[in-house]
């Protein structure tokens, strides 16, 4: 094989891919892109069998061929080249990286070894790809981190009404759903993403900034854009749980209050959290009083000042749990829903009624 490639497009090219492929133990042919050179196209793959991507590169095929080279070395090596154009030729089990100044030689895989990426056939519905992507980062820290139950590891997508997609995840002790426009769409299935690879077609629906198409089985989902690039990720297969059931219906206090107050109380009460990263939020008739203890460190406790609606109450809560949210909610000020002691808190936006975080108290 040699192939003549613009420096730009292949790095692109490289960083795009690169962070799928994976080291692994008894499959070793997984930390490499398969290279593939033919008379009037040049393609790049990657897969870890979770997820896999291909997409074409611009370039000049001087000798058809197919070269399987480790992802992380041929990424680094393309880093620090300075040229406009690289000449890419194998010889014997080597790639050669060639440039005026630069000449580089990266030890090959037999690409028979390679796993061979299928493309699904079956109905397309185009997405818009930017609110695709923003859908899956508002929900994905939520999922779960274990693979005791995948469906808790995943990120459910599902079409509650015309237009919107929604995005949901939870990993028991909290869940945030996410809906957001998706104009023209008609999606009749719901899948579950697992989590990593969620965010991985997130990323790719970003820097592409392209509309796929999305293309679904009981198994697989995938992603295709104008531009060539196709990915696909294994689904989760199973139910995902009932979560409305779970949601409380009714409230008996509502507490309005500034992000930034209670970013700033956090900020001060987490010198103190015990190792449960437990924080007491007490209800009062016209404040919030966030409070912290660490034993062995001291004791902090901060009132805010808040728009009191209900009950007054006091809750423990993982203070993690609480903040996560924060990030992905654009209102300046947020609505904490009390639905009573022991029971479900609901973070929403004053404004953004198409976010909804639950988040459960701790028993100590």
């Amino acid at each position: 094989m040699e192939i003549t490639i613009p420096h730009t497009k292949l790095l692109e090219a490289l960083e795009l891919v690169g962070r799928i492929s994976t080291k692994h133990v008894t499959l070793p042919i997984l930390q490499c892109v398969l290279l593939e050179a033919k008379k009037d196209s040049i393609t790049i793959q990657a897969t870890n069998l979770e997820i896999s991507i291909e997409l074409p590169i611009e370039g000049k095929v001087v000798e058809e061929g197919v070269v399987a080279v480790p992802a992380q070395t041929f990424l680094q090596s393309i880093q620090f080249i300075n040229q406009p154009e690289i000449t890419l030729r194998t010889e014997d089990q080597v790639l050669q990286l060639e440039t005026k100044s630069s000449n580089t030689s990266i030890k090959i895989f037999p690409t028979d070894e390679f796993p061979t990426l299928h493309r699904l056939e079956g109905e397309e519905s185009k997405l818009q790809g930017q609110t695709f992507s923003f859908g899956i980062k508002s929900v994905a820290f939520a999922a779960s981190q274990t693979s005791i139950k995948p469906e808790l590891g995943s990120v459910f997508v599902q079409q509650k009404k015309e237009h919107t997609l929604t995005f949901v995840a939870t990993d028991s002790f909290r869940l945030m759903e996410k809906t957001v426009s998706q104009k023209g769409l008609a999606f009749d299935q719901s899948i579950m993403i697992p989590q990593k690879n969620a965010i991985e077609l997130a990323r790719v629906c970003e820097i592409i900034s392209e509309d796929p198409v999305i293309i679904t089985n009981d198994n697989l989902c995938a992603l295709k854009f104008p531009s060539g690039v196709y990915v696909s990720s294994r689904l989760v297969t199973g139910s995902f749980p009932d979560y409305a059931q779970i949601i409380p219906k009714e409230f008996v206090s509502h507490v309005t209050v500034l992000k930034d107050d209670l970013l700033r109380s956090f900020k001060k009460t987490s010198i103190f959290l015990n190792k449960f990263r437990q924080v007491s939020l007490m209800v009062t008739d016209t404040n919030l009083t966030i409070s912290s203890q660490n034993n062995e460190v001291g004791h902090t406790t901060d009132t805010i000042k808040a728009s009191v609606e209900g009950e007054e109450l006091s809750l423990n809560f993982n203070q993690q749990y609480i903040m996560d949210p924060l990030s992905h909610i654009s209102d300046d000020s947020i609505i904490l829903s009390f639905a009573g002691v022991g029971r479900a808190v609901i973070i929403q936006g004053v404004n953004d009624k198409n976010l909804r975080y639950l988040v459960m108290p701790m028993n100590k």
